[in-house]
């Protein structure tokens, strides 16, 4: 006697694949801007959509983080394995600030 269903497991087709859309969200101190892009786009899309949503800031002062990592504009989200609602840290370059502090100096 065989088993019910014919010996077949029901296998979700759905489960095995993964999504061709996700969307990233980009932060700083005070914006968050969300974006849908391909698995397979250039993150130089996501980080134009940044520079144009967040006028103030001038293109390629900056660094987008993912994990730690210092995102490059040709990297992909499927290349960092990135997966929908993942998010990419802001930071602008600072100029300036102080020279080494050296100890009796005075």
């Amino acid at each position: 006697m065989s088993p019910p269903g014919g010996g077949r497991e029901k296998v979700d087709s759905k489960a095995a694949v993964k999504p061709q859309m996700l969307t990233i969200k980009v932060v700083d101190q005070e914006k968050v801007v969300h974006h849908t892009m391909r698995m397979t786009d250039k993150l130089k899309v996501l980080m134009d959509v940044w520079y144009h949503k967040v006028p103030n800031v001038t293109y390629g002062t900056s660094v987008f983080l993912y994990d730690g990592l210092r995102v490059r504009r040709n990297m992909t989200p499927v290349g960092l394995e990135m997966e929908d609602g993942d998010m990419l840290d802001f930071f602008e370059h600072m100029d300036g600030g102080a020279g080494p502090f050296i100890v009796g100096s005075m």
